[in-house]
């Protein structure tokens, strides 16, 4: 009876050890989360001595709500920053390098990136290779205002996959000649 057991134990693991292994939306999902590290935080630097820079956050509105305050004047040999945060922008200050300080930049988070879904699964001819499309939706707060051009809602991704000994891989590609012969 044990043996038995055994017999049909090393049966079904040679059986499902032999069958072809196919990349589907569960398992791309899953390692494109893993490798690009789902939700990401999307983040812009504020030049706070830039004057230029401080009148873009003047126009989108950050000031009449409470998160900035902007210098409208400024005396000759003052290094005053233009741009100063209060502390209701707080939770959206991310942290920055004694460098950027020293110029007087401040990293901000102004969305929160999330996976979106696949758009399409392209297995290549001898089935070790495939690229799929995906997307992502990007949840803005209120300083996706300070962005000059604005931020799209949604982006388009296409990543590459390789089936190695151990499974299905991202890859890294440069370009695509170096893709079709990895």
């Amino acid at each position: 009876m044990k043996k038995l057991s055994y017999i049909l134990a090393t049966a079904i693991l040679i059986i499902t050890g032999c069958q072809p292994k196919k990349l589907d939306e569960k398992l791309a999902t899953v390692l494109i989360k893993e490798k690009n590290h789902y939700p990401a935080i999307v983040d812009h630097d504020i030049f706070c001595g830039d004057p230029a820079h401080a009148y873009t956050i003047f126009k989108s509105g950050l000031v009449e709500k409470g998160f900035v305050k902007v210098l409208q004047t400024r005396k000759f040999g003052d290094k005053t920053a233009f741009v100063s945060f209060t502390p209701a922008a707080k939770p959206y200050l991310l942290p920055t390098t004694a460098s950027d300080k020293k110029h007087k930049i401040q990293r901000v988070k102004v969305a929160d990136e999330e996976f979106g879904a696949i758009k399409a699964i392209r297995i290549m001819s001898y089935g070790n290779k495939a690229i799929v499309e995906y997307t992502t939706i990007r949840r803005k707060n209120v300083f996706a205002a300070a962005i000059k051009n604005g931020l799209k809602d949604t982006l388009s991704h296409e990543v590459y996959f390789i089936l190695a000994d151990d499974g299905w891989r991202l890859v890294d590609k440069k370009s695509e000649i170096e893709f079709l012969s990895f």
